[in-house]
């Protein structure tokens, strides 16, 4: 097995990845979100050994009504891993990675939307939540996951 290393990417290298495991039955345009290209987004990737993207996540500069209190959040969007690399720790590297960004750039708050089936992996990295489960259509069911900075 080859070792997993974060790095930054480009936002166009996320939108296969996030087709393939998180929509996989939409159109790849939806793969596509407004912020990709802020200068203030960053995107985090693991590369294969043939350099192709297994797993990725793209974090936004974004405000969220339920942190009032928070000067400086960001919200993590489109996380997603190849399904043959799942829980294997490509996920965990990938959100250490940014959050070591996010603290040096004096970030607060990370917070996103959480897929339920996802809830128990970022529980284990000290994600917390205290929201009730909505669905987002097309997607399915998620809650409002956060961790203070």
């Amino acid at each position: 097995m080859f070792p997993f290393k974060p790095e930054l990417i480009t936002a166009n290298e996320t939108t296969d990845l996030r087709h393939r495991i998180l929509r996989p039955d939409q159109d790849v345009d939806v793969c596509h979100y407004a912020e990709d290209f802020l200068s203030s987004t960053f995107h985090v990737g693991i590369r294969d050994a043939n350099k192709k993207i297994i797993s990725s996540g793209t974090f936004i500069a974004e405000q969220n009504i339920l942190f009032k209190d928070c000067v400086k959040p960001y919200r993590l969007r489109g996380m997603a891993t190849d399904n043959h690399l799942q829980k294997k720790g490509c996920g965990r590297l990938i959100i250490q990675f940014a959050l070591e960004k996010l603290q040096h750039i004096e970030c607060d708050l990370l917070w996103f939307n959480a897929r339920t089936s996802a809830e128990i992996f970022y529980v284990k990295l000290g994600f917390s939540s205290d929201s009730v489960i909505f669905d987002i259509p097309t997607i399915g069911a998620h809650k409002i996951m956060y961790k203070r900075l």
